[in-house]
């Protein structure tokens, strides 16, 4: 390939996301040393984290003896700051510590059982701390990120000796402490162009990127945002957003178009042009356009080094590793991305489909609307002085996109639509411009079909296939995907093998892999297709995927083709364990080891059940109903209420850009979680701090506090003497309810090897704090997606003991045909609920001695029966994850609510806060069609002014539909097509004596009669966590988003 400048050397020191010192050097075997050298260049020496300089990023301490440097940073929102210990009691003490002078959470503690490994995913930490005690240095390479820092605070611990590795750059002293750096591996690229490089060949020269079998990162989308580039262990996001290449923490953000401040307080992703300059990445600089001046930006930080150019209307941006090169309507110019002096400059019409390879910039030039001829033009990179230019090319006005490589310049043309015909690539002599072939061709893609021209060595890859003959209806068919090498001299074809079918993405390239389909990759090697699709490729005129950096890149899309992994994700994949060549969580599940530990508390088997009126489990009962048999509170007077998290105004003050993953988190949308009550005790977490929070029912007193491993993001289940709960991190607990003193706690994750999702640390296997139990048995689930990480596990356990029943497996999704579009409203995971004789997630039913799962893709409905009749709800009304990204402009961002006893169901309608009854009649012959519809089908119901909404489905035959909180019962507008939708109904619980408790997200409590919708008593609170309402002992129990558990109800 002709950017062989761009590949990085054998071995490379390259200081990862926001480390801000150090330059690109080359190393081999010999030049590896131990003896330290003293570092100038950064003198700050005030901590550990200071010393490696870091400027945010994902930190571990090993030794709590000193938690000072982890409390302070905990309050800049830069950081994740985990001190690991093998001392129970000194990790007691750390933990008291943050809790009560840090931000925990940002910062925590934990006891480890294992010293001499550390519970992370192999590339995912900054920093490494040796502070109380070390391990061995291969143990820190493998979790630390290409460019990572080992700080060493006491030499003892580990002398200078024991870094001594052909992976670590020389250490160097800084002050009192030791500071080496992990290399970058060779076998890793960058994509720093929306095409991989400034040669427009979208080849990553990444051996590392394979077959996606784990999630390394996730993070939350709040829109569907394409474009990313990635380059110094950054990536880069629409325009744009700014986050670590291997944990994916956000390092920062602004709004290239709008606004000149970095960082802002609101922030919301804005779209690229499809076509135009986009931001371009360097090791160390950012280069891009603020509010249509171009400049240079500290890739580390945001903030703006250099301002170059009068240039205003910047229409392509390249960086060829050694100049930027910059076009508007009338220049070609070659700029110094540093200082932004300008090295030359060229008179040129309109250039467009500009690429260079460092040494020749070739570009289309002419205002063919103004009747000027179109030119094809070569530059000398150095100085601007032509080369060579044509007018003579027949496809130049029809040219898409260009690729400069191996000495040949080709043109693409591409219909960018459905049609086959008027897609080809033509190939030219990039050193005279002389035609050499072309070749005509249908391009493996559907929607938005480009003829993309791949370099990979000797040579040109292309993708083709799918529908021909698009024209004419009576000959239109479809031919077999493929892909072909030919030669790039003639164009013949060498080798062709089979390939996945490109939807509005085109295809791209690593040495070992095409990829292309939904997550297909054909390997070169073999020929073979493998298609893992943990999630899809968004839609993008330049790369859906972005492979570079050992990894799998995609950014957010709104598909529902089937039940994928929503959000900003980075996939990584398997890694081989030598016994069988499986990687750990793919092993027979009589293989993996769940460890199970005893703690000082005891369980009593007899202890007494929970009463009718309390609430013992996330929304009351086994079928997630959110109903009680109890009545409730014939008063709204508040009784009392708890502040519980006082960090709510200091988050506000707090301008690092960690807390804005926390608060797109489709799984945490409250401070608190809701409720659970029973024993004359409540229940609740504090999610993002990893605590669990008990308080006496009379008076609204803490009894005890807990402080788990990981977030706690759904209260805990109560059973008979016990509370039970999962964390984010894969473990499950289970405490004496009365002072919260652990009986067992067990590892649900089949490794402890954790990853970042939404701005902290869990497990690829996270479990729900909300474990169901049903006739005294524990269930619980595990995992993110059924084709990520081996899968996700259903668990059946004893809850006084831990001791599993059975574990399950789901490592599949029911859809074949994936352009279905059958995932529309279908979870890849969610909490737990009984079902008849079987225990749901999802949509997959598992029967209750775990030896069958079944699973419709069409039933986007449960029919259950809490007693007397049997009812069909919307699966998954509390919305525990992400729905899925506007599927039609305007969709809300939750699920309408729905709680249901015996036959009646009650929810509201989609977009407002019009609430309904719908009572069903099944034993009596009452039908319900529980299929749902297709993605497509929504998208034309929803533009014709249809509602394709489940609940719309429901209250079809309502008896009742009232809005309680419109003024004078005025009827709401409908609301035109494309208009962002919000269901403001953040809390709905039904008592047994005809009340129906409704609270809207600004604080209204209405209490709705069941029988006729007109509201009978009302309150003011402060605004309501989502979901937060229990009813208990005769009160009502409510999380509020100020942080407060509130009871309302008699003296």
């Amino acid at each position: 390939m002709t950017t062989s400048r761009l590949v990085l050397p054998t071995y490379v020191l390259l200081l990862s996301s926001s480390l801000a010192i150090g330059q690109v050097v080359t190393a081999t075997p010999d030049t590896v040393t131990a003896q330290p050298v003293e570092d100038s260049s950064v003198r700050n020496d005030a901590n550990a984290v200071a010393a490696s300089g870091l400027q945010g990023g994902l930190v571990v301490q090993l030794g709590s003896s000193d938690v000072a440097t982890a409390t302070e940073l905990s309050k800049t929102g830069r950081y994740l700051f985990h001190v690991l210990d093998t001392n129970a009691k000194n990790i007691s003490a750390a933990q008291k510590e943050i809790h009560k002078h840090g931000h925990y959470g940002l910062s925590w503690a934990e006891q480890t059982k294992n010293p001499n490994r550390l519970p992370y995913a192999e590339n995912v930490v900054n920093l490494i701390i040796i502070r109380d005690y070390s391990i061995p240095a291969a143990e820190l390479l493998r979790v630390l990120t290409p460019g990572g820092a080992i700080v060493v605070a006491d030499p003892e611990l580990m002398p200078t000796e024991a870094l001594s590795h052909i992976e670590i750059d020389t250490p160097r002293k800084q002050g009192k402490y030791i500071v080496a750096l992990k290399r970058w591996p060779m076998a890793m690229d960058v994509w720093s162009h929306p095409r991989h490089a400034a040669d427009g060949n979208a080849v990553s020269n990444d051996t590392l990127v394979g077959p996606p079998e784990r999630v390394r990162w996730i993070a939350a989308a709040t829109s569907e945002v394409e474009g990313m580039v990635t380059a110094g262990g950054r990536n880069f996001y629409g325009g744009i957003l700014a986050r670590d290449s291997f944990n994916g923490l956000r390092l920062w953000h602004r709004n290239l178009a709008k606004s000149e401040e970095n960082n802002p307080a609101d922030f919301v992703l804005p779209r690229l042009p499809s076509n135009g300059s986009r931001p371009i990445a360097s090791q160390q600089h950012l280069f891009a356009l603020v509010k249509g001046r171009p400049v240079t930006l500290d890739a580390a930080t945001g903030e703006v080094i250099a301002q170059w150019s009068d240039m205003t209307s910047v229409t392509n941006l390249l960086h060829d590793g050694n100049r930027v090169i910059a076009t508007d309507a009338n220049t070609v110019r070659a700029i110094d991305p540093t200082t932004g002096k300008e090295f030359w400059q060229v008179k040129v019409a309109e250039p467009r489909n500009v690429v260079t390879d460092g040494q020749t910039i070739a570009l289309i030039a002419g205002r063919v609307k103004r009747g000027e001829k179109a030119v094809a033009m070569a530059l000398e990179a150095d100085t601007g002085d032509l080369r060579w230019q044509r007018d003579d090319y027949t496809w130049l006005t029809l040219t898409t996109r260009t690729v400069l490589a191996k000495g040949q310049l080709v043109f693409e043309v591409s219909t960018l639509n459905d049609h086959d015909a008027g897609n080809g690539i033509h190939v030219v002599s990039a050193t005279t411009g002389e035609p050499q072939w072309s070749k005509d061709f249908p391009p493996g893609m559907n929607h938005a079909r480009q003829a993309r021209a791949m370099f990979l060595e000797d040579d040109l890859w292309i993708l083709h296939g799918g529908k021909i003959n698009t024209a004419n209806e009576d000959k239109r068919e479809r031919s077999p995907t493929e892909v072909s090498a030919l030669d790039p001299l003639t164009g013949e074809v060498r080798k062709t093998y089979p390939a996945g079918m490109a939807h509005c993405f085109p295809p791209v390239c690593t040495p070992n892999y095409i990829f292309a389909g939904e997550l297909d990759m054909t390997n070169l090697n073999s020929g073979e297709v493998v298609a893992n699709r943990i999630t899809k490729a968004n839609c993008s005129r330049e790369s859906g995927w972005i492979p570079a950096n050992g990894l799998v890149y995609t950014t957010p899309k709104h598909c529902t083709c089937w039940p994928m992994l929503r959000g900003f994700v980075a996939m990584a994949p398997a890694p081989l364990t030598p016994r069988n060549g499986l990687s750990i969580a793919s092993l027979p599940i009589s293989e993996l080891e769940f460890p199970l530990e005893r703690g000082s508390g005891k369980s009593d088997p007899n202890a007494a059940n929970t009463e009718p009126d309390d609430w013992p489990l996330y929304r009351s009962d086994r079928w997630r109903s959110a109903s009680s048999s109890a009545s409730g509170p014939a008063s709204l007077k508040k009784r009392w209420a708890t502040a519980l998290q006082r960090e709510i105004a200091e988050d506000k003050k707090m301008t690092g850009p960690i807390l804005h993953d926390w608060s797109e988190n489709p799984v945490i949308k409250s401070p608190l979680s809701a409720p659970t009550v029973a024993g004359g005790m409540a229940y609740v977490t504090r999610p993002n701090a990893h605590e669990l929070i008990a308080l006496n029912t009379d008076t609204g007193e803490v009894r005890w506090r807990f402080t788990a491993n990981g977030r706690l993001d759904t209260p805990p289940a109560l059973y008979r003497d016990l509370c039970l709960f999962g964390t984010a991190t894969g473990w499950v607990y289970a405490l004496r309810a009365d002072d919260g003193e652990m009986v067992w706690r067990m590892r649900a994750a089949p490794s402890d090897e954790r990853i970042v999702a939404y701005g902290q640390v869990e497990s690829p296997w996270p479990v729900p704090g909300a474990i169901l139990v049903v006739d005294d048995i524990a269930y619980f689930a595990a995992g993110r997606q059924p084709l990520a990480d081996g899968g996700i596990l259903v668990f059946a356990v004893n809850p006084h003991t831990g001791e599993r029943h059975w574990v399950q497996r789901i490592d599949s999704v029911p859809q074949k045909g994936f352009y279905e579009n059958s995932g529309l409203e279908f979870d890849p995971f969610d909490i737990l609920h009984a079902e008849g004789d079987g225990i749901a997630m999802s949509r997959w039913i598992i029967s209750g001695d775990g030896k069958k799962v079944d699973v419709d893709k069409w039933n986007a409905f449960a029919k259950l029966n809490t007693g007397a009749g049997e009812v069909w709800i919307p699966r998954g009304s509390w919305t525990y994850g992400a729905r899925h990204q506007d599927r039609f402009r305007g969709e809300a961002e939750r699920r309408p609510l729905t709680v249901f006893r015996d036959n009646n169901v009650f929810s509201s309608l989609d977009g407002n806060t019009s609430v309904f009854r719908r009572e069903f009649n099944l034993a009596e012959g009452d039908e319900f069609n529980s299929k749902w519809i297709t993605g497509w089908e929504a998208v034309r119901t929803a533009k014709s002014g249809g509602k394709p909404y489940r609940n719309h489905r429901i209250a079809k035959n309502a008896l009742w539909t009232k809005d309680p909180f419109a003024k004078d019962e005025k009827i709401q507008e409908e609301p035109k097509y494309g208009t962002q939708l919000h269901n403001e109904i953040h809390a709905m619980a039904l008592a047994s004596n005809g009340k129906l408790y409704v609270v809207h997200q600004d604080g209204r409590l209405k209490v709705v009669s069941t029988e006729t919708g007109y509201v009978v008593d009302e309150t003011t609170i402060p605004a309501p966590a989502w979901d937060g309402l229990a009813i208990a002992e005769g009160r009502l129990y409510l999380t509020t988003n100020t942080g407060e558990l509130i009871c309302l109800g008699e003296e």
